[in-house]
Formats: C-alpha cells, structure tokens, sequence
C-alpha cells in the first residue's frame, strides 16, 4: 500500500527540519517480503540518534532494523545497503516470512529529493523515488496512471529500487464537534485519511488540529461544496441539524457511506421523512446505527473506535 499525502507529508516535513539542522537519518524502507511479515513493501522507518517515526513491523525485527539504523548513524556508512531477516528463531519470531530491509544513511546531501517529495505531497501528486543503492542519488518523478501499482519495486541486478510514494487520500467528513466528534477526530487522525470536520458553533473547536484535517464552520449548507464520494458521519448535537444534513448529502452529493449516529428508531423516523422524496435505493443506504461493533456503551472513545473500524472495512473491502 503507497503512503498517503497528508500522512506521509509529515514525516519528510520532520526528516527535512531534521537535516536542515545539520542531524542525520537513517530510513528503513521495507523493500520486499515473503511469506506471512508484519508489514507490506513501501513501508517505510525514519531512524534517528534518540527517536523514530512509524514502524516497519514492531517486535525483534524492529529492534534489530533500529539497531543496525544507529550503527549506521554512528558510523555514517555504508550509505545504503539491503539486509534480510528471516522471520523465525534467530529472530525470536515465528512469522515463518522473510524481510529485506534498505537502509539509507540520510544527510544534508538528501535535502533536495526530500522537498520534492514534500511539495508533492502538499499538492496531493504522487510521484515516483529511484533510488540506486550504490553511486548517485536518488531521483524523483511523477507518478503517472500507467505506472506500477507496487509500493515497490526492487531491481536486484540493476542494485536499485523504485517506490511510489503518494495515493489519493479517502475523504471523510465528521459533522459534530461535540463529545463523539471529538473522539473521532483523535482516532480518525493518526490514519491516512483526509478529514472534514463541519459545526455551525464556533466554540467547539480544538486548539489545533493536524494537518489533514479541515474545520469547516457552517450547517447543511456547506454540504454542496464538500467532496464527492465521501464517507460521511452524521453525529451532531441536533436531530434536526442532523436530518438537514442527510438531506444535503442525499440531494447534492454522491457518497461511498453515509451514516448517522442513534437508534433504529431514529433511522425510521428519517426514513419515513425521506421516502418518498429521494430514490428509495439511496435512502436505504443510510447506516444508523453506525460502528462495527454492536455496543450498548455511550462512551465516546468506544463509539469512536467502533465507528472508526467500520470506515477502514469498508475501505479495505
């Protein structure tokens, strides 16, 4: 799976402030693997002396990646190399895979094909990495339609790799910043998702939010200038508000899921406001309840994983 915009606009955001500063990196990039591994190809790991972001997997693989990663920042080569681990005893895994790991040494040098990727990503574009592991540096290109639907691709006899970095980012829109909204957003936040939050009350807001999330004050109003095929959530502090919501989206636009926070009891109601009104086949489409899990519980951060677990299911489907 390629790394989405927003989400991975922040760590080459780190990696560049990092190496501007005069700091070293070391990026672990999963380069293949085999049989059953903890991460997919493209995954990548930004190493430094004291600290890293994301993970290539986590347990003893993870240790020894960081590890190897220090020694080479300590070091300050090789530049790149590949290793691979077998997923078994040595490891004290039993995953029964085998991983190859690329270690790039990343420094001052690496300041300009980081910015590309950065900018790219701030543009939402894709674009392609080429990076030889052994002389040159690495190369950045578009990412065009006809290209490679692999994270990445690894050509051993020419001892280089390629990956795609970049993917057009679902869109999910939260309307209601009140407890479950707020809730959501600290779930929905860390996962590569591009986010809408919309409220008409202009004292519900957070401080601050991350990047890829867009507060968006205003009622149903607002629905017609909001994504096509998005996944909306409809949790507002009005039942009210709530149905002018379902009747924006309904009206104006298309959408990949559409539920609505409450009973079944409160789904009939809307329904039966609906039909009749808006083609049948799009009003049973409303999902209320909404989560993966059917709970009783009125907890906020339950609800928000339950609910958060059924948008990635329906992603990955």
């Amino acid at each position: 799976m390629t790394e989405p915009g927003h989400y991975a606009s922040t760590a080459y955001g780190r990696a560049i402030t990092a190496l501007q500063s005069g700091r070293c990196l070391v990026l672990v990039t999963v380069l293949r693997t085999q049989g059953s591994a903890p991460r997919d190809a493209g995954t990548r790991m930004w190493v430094g002396a004291h600290n890293q972001l994301d993970t290539v997997g986590g347990g003893n693989l993870e240790w020894q990646a960081l590890a190897h990663a220090r020694q080479m920042l300590e070091a300050s080569q090789p530049r790149r190399e590949v290793r691979r681990y077998p997923l078994g005893p040595s490891l004290g895994q039993c995953c029964g895979g085998v991983v190859w790991l690329a270690f790039e040494h990343l420094d001052q040098r690496d300041l300009p094909w980081c910015m590309a990727v950065h900018d790219a990503l701030g543009k939402d574009q894709a674009v392609l990495r080429h990076v030889p592991l052994q002389e040159g540096e690495p190369r950045i290109t578009p990412a065009s339609n006809s290209s490679s639907g692999e994270a990445c691709q690894w050509d051993e006899a020419a001892n280089a790799f390629t990956e795609t970095i970049g993917m057009v980012l679902a869109d999910v829109i939260v309307c209601g910043a009140g407890h479950i909204g707020h809730a959501l957003l600290k779930v929905l936040s860390d996962l590569p998702l591009r986010i809408t939050w919309l409220d008409p009350r202009s004292d519900c807001w957070p401080e601050s939010v991350p990047p890829q999330v867009r507060i968006v004050q205003g009622d149903a109003d607002e629905v017609p200038d909001l994504p096509n095929d998005a996944y909306w959530l409809v949790l507002t502090h009005s039942h009210a508000l709530d149905l002018e919501i379902i009747e924006a989206v309904l009206k104006h636009r298309s959408f990949k899921f559409l539920g609505l926070i409450g009973s079944r009891t409160k789904k009939a109601r809307f329904v039966s406001r609906l039909r009749g009104r808006y083609p049948a086949e799009q009003v049973a489409r409303i999902q209320c309840p909404i989560g993966l899990v059917s709970t009783s519980s009125k907890e906020p951060a339950i609800i928000a994983v339950s609910v958060a677990a059924q948008l990635l299911a329906l992603m990955q489907a």
